[in-house]
């Protein structure tokens, strides 16, 4: 119950946001109110008169906040009116008459609330307004005279016609009064949403001890839904099985396992929708969501890389549309260099410094467990300076040099290379994904479980990233024939070095060892070894074979011998080996001189660490860094060399 009382903290701080639209976020919804996705506007006046009504547009102002009672917010059958705006068979009097389809219980049902609401000491203008115009039950014969809805040759409501997809006879009412003070809409005015909240409130009946609070408080079974979005069916506390099944064997009714307050559960679930809304990752029918409980202030998104991560935080200090591109920059050079490295990190530290002593962090991720359930697969919560150490520690040791696309730039085409900790999915990708377009794709499912077990690597310092995502990481990136050499070499082999060199700085952490000191540690390690071998290889091949234009750029390109036998060297290193090199034997008279001696150098020093290890026994993922960082550092040496 922890994740309901701090959901529950998180409302009452920004309680004096609930309702209001701020700098186009999301709605942070009143008590005892929801949404729906209304089709039509119907506009009256403070004597209950039509005026005139519209159709809404999908992809418009189309999210309505409305009032809800308890049986309505979880209705799926039956009549449960909502005690102001609903569909057509609830609100149109004259339904029957135009549909053939006997809806008259449901009218009186939805009229008889609204009365006692307008007629009671609690009610407002407007809503007295809407309860005048309603009870003439001519909702649908103004809108049909309005050309709002559309009739048949009958003159019967059909759902021939569609208003958002929607058939008409399903449609969303919504209405707005004119001639009272702004807002004229009905969905955003304060005085509509404490009236219904205090009247409400004194129908309610039975208090019981909430397990959240510890209080004594009136008490629901009932739950909101509409978690992750206006269409989302599925609750997080629910108990409708009286069949038995449920409480067999340890209650006899749902109240003795559990009861929430009402007031408790609605202002969690408000601000769990909100959170999610504005600042939550959801993907993969999964949501998760980090933010400060004691006050509004944006975190880190911790399910970006680490540049992205920071993006869209108000007062961080550093332009992201100052970034060059890697291709099209001013200069022809991609803005790859420290000056990045230094102005981010330092818009980092000045953001670190801003969390307080004694603000409270908390992160939750949910999951669709059935079409109607959500569960909760991860819940933290810790002291805000901790959460950020947290991070930052992630993202400075699981980073490795790659190409990172820019999510705010125009149509996301910019791209900068320098070094980023991947995110939690790229890495999930690179572990399960295969590449069946132009990126990575896998399972939804294997992705939610993966993600899942790495969350506790960034928010609880000294947890590992699991050795069996980075073995299947390290056996895609054997692969790189199944995939383009661009997603093959900077989404998997790149996210896959990032992890090892997590795991290999959180093992020597306490003697300070980072990547930089990978090759000096391993000069004994045969898989590291081997991977430095086939780097040699690799770089050789490409150096003697692809010609390159004015501007450094491969004219054209296969795949090296290397790649080719990149599989079958991972598993038979030692027979693999010669089998490369004597494909390359040719092509050692089209290397410069310095170029073949500085190969041979290499080859033969790394040889001669092998010793009696140059065997056929299958490499770890060791190999892999050992390639990587023997790459970057001959590329340096003959730039060096070259310039």
């Amino acid at each position: 119950m922890a994740w309901l009382k701090t959901l529950a903290e998180t409302y009452d701080v920004n309680a004096e946001l609930a309702g209001k639209e701020k700098n186009g976020q999301a709605v942070l919804l009143p008590i005892c109110h929801s949404t729906f996705n209304a089709q039509i506007e119907v506009t009256i006046d403070l004597d209950g008169n039509f005026k005139d009504a519209r159709k809404l547009e999908k992809g418009g102002d189309i999210v309505t906040v409305i009032p809800v009672t308890e049986d309505s917010a979880a209705r799926s059958s039956g009549i449960a009116p909502h005690p102001l705006c609903d569909k057509l068979c609830y609100t149109a009097g004259d339904y029957s008459a135009y549909t053939g389809d006997d809806k008259a219980a449901y009218f009186e049902a939805y009229l008889d609330q609204l009365r006692d609401w307008a007629e009671s000491e609690d009610s407002h203008p407007m809503v007295r307004a809407v309860y005048c115009y309603l009870k003439k039950g001519s909702l649908i014969k103004d809108l049909a005279a309005d050309k709002v809805l559309e009739l048949d040759e009958n003159g019967m409501l059909t759902d021939q016609w569609k208003i958002q997809a929607q058939g008409q006879t399903g449609a969303n009412v919504r209405f707005l009064v004119s001639g009272s003070s702004l807002p004229h809409e009905v969905w955003k005015n304060q005085g509509v949403y404490q009236a219904f909240i205090r009247y409400y409130q004194k129908k309610m009946e039975g208090e019981q001890l909430c397990y959240a609070t510890g209080k004594t408080q009136l008490c629901s079974d009932k739950h909101p839904s509409k978690i992750r979005n206006s269409a989302d069916k599925s609750k997080l506390i629910s108990g409708n099985d009286e069949s038995g099944f449920t409480y067999r064997g340890r209650f006899t009714e749902k109240g003795q396992a559990v009861s929430v307050g009402y007031e408790t559960s609605q202002k969690a679930h408000n601000a769990l929708r909100w959170l999610i809304q504005k600042q939550g990752y959801t993907r993969d029918e999964s949501a998760i969501v980090t933010w400060i409980v004691n006050r509004d202030m944006p975190v880190p998104d911790i399910m970006k890389d680490s540049v992205n991560a920071y993006d869209g935080i108000d007062g961080f200090g550093f332009d992201f549309d100052t970034l060059g591109m890697e291709e099209g920059a001013e200069d022809g050079k991609p803005d790859t260099g420290k000056a990045f490295a230094e102005q981010f990190n330092r818009a980092v530290s000045g953001y670190a410094a801003k969390i307080q002593a004694d603000d409270k962090a908390a992160l939750i991720a949910l999951d669709a467990a059935t079409t109607g359930r959500l569960s909760i697969v991860y819940y933290d919560e810790m002291g805000g300076k901790q959460f950020m150490d947290a991070v930052l520690h992630w993202q400075q040791h699981c980073s490795w040099r790659r190409s990172i696309k820019i999510e705010r730039s125009e149509e996301g085409k910019k791209r900068i290379t320098c070094e980023s900790a991947p995110s939690p999915r790229e890495m999930a990708l690179a572990a399960f994904g295969v590449q069946r377009s132009e990126w990575l794709e896998a399972d939804a499912k294997l992705i939610r479980a993966t993600v899942k077990r790495i969350l506790p690597c960034i928010t609880q310092q000294g947890v590992r990233i699991p050795e069996d995502i980075i073995m299947a990481a390290a056996r895609r990136a054997s692969m790189p024939q199944s995939m383009s050499e661009f997603v093959w070499y900077n989404d998997v082999l790149c996210v896959a070095c990032a992890m090892i060199r997590y795991n290999y700085e959180e093992k020597y952490k306490e003697e300070g060892r980072t990547m930089e000191h990978f090759l000096e540690d391993s000069q004994d390690d045969r898989d590291v070894l081997f991977g430095r071998l086939l780097a040699v290889y690799d770089l050789m091949e490409q150096r003697a074979m692809f010609e390159v234009d004015e501007n450094g750029k491969v004219k054209d390109t296969r795949m090296t011998n290397a790649k080719r036998y990149w599989n079958a060297f991972s598993r038979r290193p030692g027979k693999t080996a010669k089998t490369i090199k004597e494909n390359l034997i040719p092509y050692l008279k089209k290397l410069r001189d310095y170029e073949c001696k500085r190969f041979l150098e290499w080859e033969d020093e790394i040889i001669v660490c092998l010793g009696g290890q140059f065997n056929n026994a299958a490499l770890s993922e060791r190999y892999l860094p050992g390639y990587a960082q023997q790459m970057k550092l001959m590329k340096e040496a003959f730039q060096k060399k070259e310039q």
